[in-house]
């Protein structure tokens, strides 16, 4: 029996390390977070580590911050220093000094004016410059957050029109936007193999297949063309080697309208749905045109093989003797 309740007693023991080994792991990468959102605002490491430790350790001296930030002695008072006069952290004047977080509401207010203010900044000085570079009709990016950075950029680009083909997580990531440039008034129309989410705004056409399967034999590709002009076309694996193609020529706009348009139209038929209305909106008057230039019904070519004809091949010398 006393054996028993050492093993009951040792079991409830490891439980609960087990526990407290899960939640330090997850604060862990809470932390991480924390860290990397600081530094693409310009936070150095040290400065991200030290705010994250003092929003968990609450008033600290600088080496207790040290110690949990695991930032050397010898740096934890730059960054904290750094960190008061960036509005991130407060000093508690005492004996030692200590330091506390500023709230996080408030930093990221603060954080925010500052940027909005150095965009102005940086608006005003541009409008001063006299001569612009010639931007070019096509250019690239590199990265799969860049390339879901220029897809957002390019739907809030829209006025009137939006050609959309892709993958269920691509959409969901610019859900904002499509939401943004519905409430504009803009006419969008998604396509996708996999079923789309409804808070996804827009015209849906979807064959409905689950997003997993496809994957197995199908990678994702983004396609966006905005007001019929400008054209993203990309690869969307969720990786750094992935590579987006930007264009303001129409003519590429108009190709990747057309194979959108055909995908829709291919889907449509196999459901026996009308979409000459949609049709209308997205191809506009290449439509009707080419609807009147088929009333006289003139005579289809459907898989028939030509070329120039063989010229007979000439008889061989030992034939010509025989």
């Amino acid at each position: 029996m006393l054996r028993r309740r050492r093993t009951d007693s040792e079991s409830s023991r490891a439980v609960r390390l087990s526990s407290a080994a899960q939640m330090r792991h997850t604060e862990g990468m809470v932390a991480s977070d924390v860290v990397d959102a600081l530094a693409a605002l310009g936070f150095n490491l040290n400065e991200g580590r030290a705010y994250s430790a003092l929003l968990r350790l609450g008033p600290s001296t600088g080496y207790e911050v040290a110690q949990r930030a695991g930032i050397p002695r010898s740096a934890v008072y730059t960054a904290l220093r750094r960190l008061v006069s960036a509005g991130a952290a407060r000093s508690i004047p005492g004996g030692p000094e200590r330091f506390v977080a500023a709230p996080a509401d408030a930093l990221i207010a603060l954080l925010t004016k500052r940027f909005q203010s150095s965009s102005d900044s940086l608006r005003n000085a541009i409008s001063h410059i006299d001569v612009a570079p010639a931007v070019p009709d096509a250019f690239s990016v590199r990265g799969y957050g860049r390339v879901m950075e220029e897809a957002a950029r390019v739907i809030g680009s829209a006025t009137e029109t939006l050609a959309v083909s892709g993958w269920p997580r691509e959409l969901c990531a610019v859900a904002d936007d499509l939401r943004a440039a519905d409430q504009r008034g803009v006419y969008a129309v998604l396509f996708s193999h996999a079923k789309l989410a409804k808070e996804i705004a827009g015209m849906h056409f979807s064959y409905g297949l689950a997003q997993e399967a496809l994957e197995a034999f199908w990678k994702h590709r983004l396609v966006i063309v905005a007001d019929d002009t400008r054209t993203l076309v990309g690869a969307t694996e969720d990786a750094n080697s992935d590579t987006a193609v930007l264009s303001e020529t129409p003519a590429i706009a108009e190709f990747a309208v057309g194979q959108i348009a055909l995908d829709i139209t291919l889907l449509a038929q196999r459901h026996h749905h009308d979409v000459s209305d949609v049709m209308a909106r997205l191809l506009g008057d290449r439509v009707g045109r080419l609807d009147s230039l088929l009333a006289d019904q003139p005579p289809p070519t459907l898989g028939v093989k030509h070329g120039p004809k063989r010229r007979p091949k000439k008889a061989s010398k030992q034939r010509k003797k025989r």
